[in-house]
């Protein structure tokens, strides 16, 4: 019986043998080529990063000139606002002192109440 059952162990084991070769023949190569395939996925990411990492100081610096420009933009504003304030203030002077110089002649206008006469024109 020990014959037989070495004969039986021994040709459980080639078998075993067999399919474990068969499986590593069919499992190696997919090992390979995903490892192949994920380190194609890998650098192809490497990239991706290194040009958004690009554009994003791109932007970056753009953003910047672009703060200054509003910096810029917003002195000039003040600027202009307080200039226009000065000659808002100006115009309310020169007018409040037109009507004071107004004001004697149209009193006297009103103490002698005239009128003005009519103009005839001479185009009728």
């Amino acid at each position: 019986m020990t014959g037989t059952g070495t004969i039986g162990t021994r040709q459980q084991v080639e078998r075993w043998i067999e399919e474990s070769q068969y499986l590593l023949g069919r499992v190696i190569p997919s090992v390979f080529d995903d490892n192949q395939r994920l380190r194609e996925r890998a650098a192809a990411s490497d990239a991706e990063c290194d040009r958004m990492r690009e554009e994003i100081a791109t932007v970056r610096r753009e953003l910047h000139e672009v703060q200054l420009e509003l910096s810029g933009l917003r002195g000039q504003n003040d600027d202009l606002r307080s200039q226009q304030a000065a000659v808002a203030e100006s115009l309310s002077r020169a007018v409040h002192h037109m009507n004071e110089l107004m004001q004697p002649m149209n009193e006297m206008v009103t103490r002698l109440n005239v009128v003005q006469p009519a103009v005839e024109s001479t185009y009728q």
